[in-house]
């Protein structure tokens, strides 16, 4: 799992747009703000399926099947909320993270 997993909040948002930017032209995602529409910004499904295997590979988790909707990927803002209620249901009650990070 990568460093990033543990980050939430604005550093969290900021990996996601990030991730989002790079399925965008140059200009467009260079510009992303936290509530602009995603789809307005230019990313086509071809560019959500991306992002979502980017943000998969950076996070080292898999978004489950009710967050795959529109509403999920409409702004830098939701994705990064269902981002982290993933991230935090990763975690048991004591804050360690299970899976991968529970082995070291």
């Amino acid at each position: 799992m990568s460093d990033r997993a543990g980050r939430t909040g604005d550093a969290l948002r900021e990996t996601v747009r990030d991730l989002v930017a790079r399925q965008l032209p140059d200009a467009v995602g260079t510009d992303l703000t936290p509530d602009l529409p995603l789809r307005e910004a230019g990313l086509n499904s071809l560019g959500t399926v991306a992002t979502l295997v980017a943000i998969e590979n950076e996070f080292g988790l898999s978004l489950p099947d009710e967050l795959m909707t529109p509403e999920t990927f409409h702004s830098i803002r939701t994705l990064a909320a269902a981002l982290a209620s993933v991230v935090d249901a990763d975690r048991d009650v004591t804050g360690v993270a299970r899976g991968e990070d529970a082995v070291a």
